[in-house]
């Protein structure tokens, strides 16, 4: 017999917000949607996402290896610098081809032109890469600024042998270390406090006028830079490099060959101290404020990064970025339809380091995902990764899950979980009670065991559970079982309805669900439904 005066009320996982509740938030807002992604195919499911696997490299041709301190991905080659005890105390340069997995090696080494290694912890200066012309540029806080060691240089005009040098402008030099680099109208931009000193076209080792430099604005220092094509009403598109400070966003546009040189202001209140967090996305770029993420578009229009650009409605996810322990140490990247950024941050009085991933095509951010990284560059559709937390490694990414993805980071068994923030209110101003309710699961290949665990709004059990779904998929043989009776997994998954069998009635006025499972390429998670019957009195204290 069906429960009297009962009313359905449905939670379907839609992405992940700092409010515990969801009444105000958004429906299927919840606390963690931890190791999972959106399915591309149902928007009302979410999958498992790919591990990373065992890793690309481990450079295991170098000499005691510790931490890759910066890296880019150009084609299907990874350049960067890692510590080693070749130099004891200094990084060197790297290229790794991901096709052959195989290291090209870079002459040009030495002890007196390598910089030395950055802290592990705290805050820095991250180092920067850039590519102009035949040249990768490095910029990193250990050059010594002595003589001419003031930035690497890795010559890539023969990209089989490549050539490694720590350089200063000619004609011209810098008088200080740089902070940055960055390529606009094909010269090397290096930023030094809060001058901009620019090379000559195509030759990112001369600066042939003093004059090649620009001032913006105060004295605070710059801290990001990053191209942006830039759409206007009397020019259409043109070219403009987008510089951050720890409060203002300046743009650069024009050249000096074309005497339209320019400088304004995007932002006089708004900056970045996150400089790792800034990336090019397909509808501008992407960073890390000091409040909450933000998009700069290409019209030049600064936003919260929102499931609903535009609007006063604050950012769904704002908190781990402004509890942040160290911005400096944020690392983000833009790959298929996904911007993630990992973050040092402080959450219910603990101190982590959260991976949050946001799908430009949902509008909605998922995490906090279990695998930490430093550095992180675009390959494909998916990401090259490295931190230190894993040593010298990098690491193969993928942004959606495909046949032949692994569940596991680094060897370490991942574990998703979706917490839903708490039911909206019911408006009745009363305990409500649950005795049935069914939870949608998919499985494709092998049997999963998802724990359910229904809490209270102060984080309490209130029971729990678990629902077993079977194996599926093809047998092979018919009658005869071929391979042993191995079950063969059929690419869709379609979910199923499955009731939750809860072992007492659920009673509360707000409510909490909480789904746990090893992660596979079986998991599969959709609908919850329950029914609410009102109990008739107001609080239980």
């Amino acid at each position: 017999m069906a429960i009297r005066d009962g009313r359905p009320v449905r939670f379907t996982p839609k992405g992940l917000c700092d409010a515990f509740d969801a009444t105000d938030a958004f429906q299927g807002a919840c606390e963690l949607l931890s190791n999972l992604v959106f399915d591309q195919a149902n928007p009302e499911v979410v999958v498992s996402r790919p591990g990373v696997g065992t890793p690309q490299t481990s450079f295991a041709s170098f000499t005691s290896p510790t931490f890759v301190s910066v890296q880019i991905t150009i084609g299907a080659m990874v350049y960067g610098m890692v510590s080693t005890a070749r130099t004891p105390g200094f990084d060197e340069p790297f290229a790794y081809n991901l096709l052959t997995n195989t290291f090209v090696t870079i002459s040009g080494v030495t002890s007196a032109n390598v910089p030395t290694s950055p802290p592990t912890t705290g805050a820095w200066t991250p180092p920067t890469m850039a590519v102009i012309s035949t040249y990768i540029i490095v910029t990193h806080p250990g050059f010594s600024g002595a003589g001419a060691n003031f930035f690497g240089a890795i010559n890539i005009a023969n990209p089989a042998a490549p050539v490694w040098s720590s350089q200063n402008l000619t004609t011209n030099p810098l008088t200080s270390v740089p902070t940055s680099v960055a390529n606009f109208n094909n010269r090397a931009y290096y930023s030094n406090g809060n001058v901009l000193n620019f090379s000559d076209p195509l030759t990112p080792l001369i600066r042939t006028n003093a004059t090649q430099a620009v001032t913006l604005g105060d004295p605070t220092p710059i801290t990001a830079q990053s191209g942006l094509p830039i759409q206007t009403t009397s020019a259409g598109v043109i070219g403009a490099l987008v510089v951050f400070k720890g409060s203002s966003i300046w743009q650069v546009s024009g050249d000096p060959a074309t005497n339209n040189l320019a400088l304004n202001y995007i932002s006089l209140t708004t900056g970045c101290n996150a400089p790792r967090s800034v990336c090019q996305g397909p509808f501008g770029i992407l960073f890390i404020g000091v409040d909450a993420p933000y998009a700069l578009s290409f019209l030049g229009t600064l936003q919260a990064l929102s499931h609903s650009p535009g609007s006063a409605m604050p950012p769904d996810l704002q908190v781990p970025f402004q509890n942040t322990t160290q911005s400096t140490r944020i690392s983000g990247c833009f790959s298929g339809n996904i911007y993630r950024v990992c973050v040092p941050t402080q959450l219910s009085g603990i101190s982590q380091t959260n991976d949050y991933w946001f799908d430009i095509r949902r509008l909605r951010w998922s995490g906090p995902h279990s695998f930490p990284y430093d550095c992180a560059s675009q390959f494909g559709n998916g990401f090259i990764l490295s931190g230190i937390g894993s040593g010298a490694a990098l690491f193969l990414s993928p942004s959606l899950p495909t046949p032949t993805s692994s569940f596991n980071d680094n060897g370490a068994e991942i574990l998703v979980h979706i917490r839903s923030s708490a039911f909206p209110k019911t408006q009745q101003m009363a305990e409500v009670q649950v005795i049935e309710s069914t939870q949608e699961f998919a499985s494709s290949g092998a049997s999963v065991n998802y724990n359910i665990t229904a809490q209270d709004s102060q984080g309490n059990t209130i029971n729990s559970t678990f629902v077993v779904t079977p194996s599926q998929g093809v047998t092979w043989g018919g009658g005869a079982v071929w391979g042993g009776g191995a079950v063969w997994s059929t690419p869709a998954i379609i979910p199923r309805v499955y009731n939750i069998p809860w072992g007492i009635p659920l009673v509360f006025q707000k409510m909490s669900l909480d789904i746990t499972a090893s992660s596979s390429a079986s998991i599969s998670i959709g609908t919850f439904f329950a029914r609410y019957q009102n109990t008739g009195y107001t609080n239980v204290e």
